[in-house]
């Protein structure tokens, strides 16, 4: 994958390998490929020594910097490693995922690939660069390029996604991991005020103006704390949100709290009242998971795996084209007591639990990953 810890702004895919690794690592002989720098940045890693294959708590790292980062030199380590299987964590990267698929077509690799899209292929992510998207994936799809690759889906609506651009492709579905844990929300709830949060990348796709401009129309005897937490992918997109956090009434105050660390997550998050996350799209979304594991409710998009929040009282999943629903979904959030919250902060941690079965996936991956190696 393009990039990985200690390096966090790429968000997801760096979580769902990151529990993947620490569920998998006692099974399996596991080497993790990457670059030395975080997504958007040219600063190293200072504490990684690169270019060198290294183990650390039972997994094998190999960081790549800029200067080493050529189609030959990820080919001569692969032959170096020889994988039983290579598992990409991206559609879109050249490097770490069309430059591989390219060496496979050219029988330069003869290990099984498993491509892993983490969403990429999703409507709400190809809206965006759509025409290059489009160009790449239609030569793909006549030349047959990715014929030999089978695909890993997260959820139904991805394996969708992924027919909807290939002919007959190989897929198999399984649930993301997650690493987290339940723990109870320690926050205080007064009628009439509802501390939200935002835990994403800040880029087009999660959809944070159209949150901001829900705010906007907040009746002024509600009071609403919105702390942003999140990479700053997009400047451009950033102005444009500043934009309206400036038109916001005197009772909403938002406020851009950089990164959290992921050791850091569940702690602070469990001091709000709930996550606020309209996204166009995702296909696990780890913020959700550990806002419900935080005892968070979730007001989230119907873009997402969770969209029965609202029957378990643990959220709200509305359509994008809802923009009075989500109003009034934050309403009805600001207006419980102490009690009434409590009860929906347990339903949530009691829905994630019973959808997130640690054990059970594990197995899901430990037989998936053995298949593809046997045959």
């Amino acid at each position: 994958m393009h990039w990985y810890l200690p390096g966090t702004k790429a968000g997801g895919p760096v979580r769902s390998v990151f529990s993947l690794a620490s569920l998998l690592k006692n099974h399996f002989d596991l080497y993790i490929v990457t670059s030395n720098t975080d997504l958007g940045s040219e600063k190293v890693y200072t504490d990684i020594k690169p270019n060198t294959l290294f183990e650390k708590d039972g997994i094998n790292y190999y960081y790549f910097d800029n200067e080493h980062l050529t189609a030959d030199n990820v080919l001569a380590l692969l032959k170096q490693i020889d994988p039983s299987l290579i598992y990409l964590n991206s559609f879109w990267s050249f490097t770490f995922s069309i430059n591989i698929i390219r060496l496979k077509n050219k029988k330069l690799i003869s290990a099984p690939i498993l491509l892993a899209p983490r969403g990429m292929l999703s409507k709400g992510a190809l809206s965006l660069k759509s025409f290059k998207k489009n160009i790449y994936l239609l030569s793909a799809k006549l030349f047959g390029w990715y014929k030999n690759v089978h695909f890993h889906a997260t959820n139904k609506q991805e394996e969708q996604d992924i027919k909807a651009r290939f002919s007959s492709p190989k897929i198999t579905v399984a649930s993301n991991l997650n690493s987290g844990s339940v723990i109870k929300n320690s926050s205080t709830k007064k009628t009439g005020e509802l501390a939200l949060f935002f835990l994403s990348r800040i880029s087009e796709v999660k959809n944070l103006h159209f949150a901001l401009e829900v705010l906007k129309e907040v009746p002024t005897d509600i009071q609403i704390k919105y702390d942003i937490y999140g990479n700053l992918e997009d400047q451009t997109y950033w102005n444009r949100c500043l934009e309206i956090i400036n038109q916001l009434p005197k009772n909403v105050c938002v406020t851009y709290k950089n990164e959290l660390a992921f050791n850091e997550v569940q702690n602070v998050i469990s001091t709000y009242h709930a996550l606020f996350l309209p996204t166009l799209n995702e296909n696990f979304g780890h913020s959700i998971v550990e806002s419900l594991l935080s005892g968070c409710p979730a007001i989230i998009s119907d873009q997402t795996p969770w969209n029965d929040l609202e029957k378990n009282n643990a959220g709200y999943a509305l359509p994008l084209n809802n923009k009075e629903g989500f109003l009034n979904a934050i309403v009805e959030m600001a207006k419980l007591n102490q009690d009434e919250f409590s009860q929906k902060s347990n339903a949530a941690n009691s829905y994630i639990s019973n959808k997130i079965e640690v054990e059970k996936s594990i197995n899901l991956y430990k037989n998936l990953f053995n298949d593809f190696i046997k045959n």
